[in-house]
């Protein structure tokens, strides 16, 4: 009796695997929308860095530079919204998108990266060495930036041994 129950419970968790799996496929095909990975996948990978050069941010394929109205057309009303240090921010489900309020282009790109609960030394071994580590103060948090010509890919942590909280792809500062 209780082998039965037990393939009858294994087969009800498969089941329910399957078909969440299928509603994630057909519902990530937006270009906005975090990609579909199997198992066998990293979620971070040196596509981040690839494709961070081009300005697109790699878990969502977002290219940071669209226009206000872009955003809008693709993801619809943000859930939240609001300023931060100059400019506009727009908070959606999966990302928020900061503009710059004179353009009303892109600056960045931030997601919660909390749930992957990657450490700093997995982020080295699939990116390499950060060209820049250290508190930012303002903030509280560690930060791991890689500069990436005109962006910069930015992961942060509570503390440099804790697990990364945040990623941004950002317009790098002129200076």
């Amino acid at each position: 009796m209780k082998s039965v129950l037990s393939i009858i419970l294994v087969l009800l968790l498969v089941g329910c695997g399957q078909v969440s799996g299928e509603y994630l496929t057909e519902k990530n095909q937006d270009q906005f929308s975090l990609p579909v990975m199997s198992s066998n996948d990293s979620f971070l990978s040196f596509k981040w860095i690839e494709q961070g050069y081009n300005g697109i941010f790699s878990p969502i394929q977002a290219n940071i530079e669209h226009s206000m109205d872009k955003v809008m057309e693709r993801l619809g009303e943000p859930r939240a919204q609001g300023h931060h240090e100059g400019g506009v921010y727009w908070e959606y489900e999966q990302a928020t998108y900061f503009f710059d309020p004179h353009t009303n282009k892109g600056v960045a790109i931030a997601i919660n990266v909390e749930e992957h609960q990657l450490t700093s030394e997995e982020m080295r071994k699939q990116l390499g060495t950060p060209d820049q580590s250290e508190l930012n103060e303002m903030h509280g948090y560690w930060m791991f930036v890689y500069k990436l010509k005109n962006y910069e890919l930015v992961f942060e942590a509570k503390s440099e041994k804790d697990i990364l909280t945040y990623a941004w792809l950002r317009k790098a500062n002129k200076h």
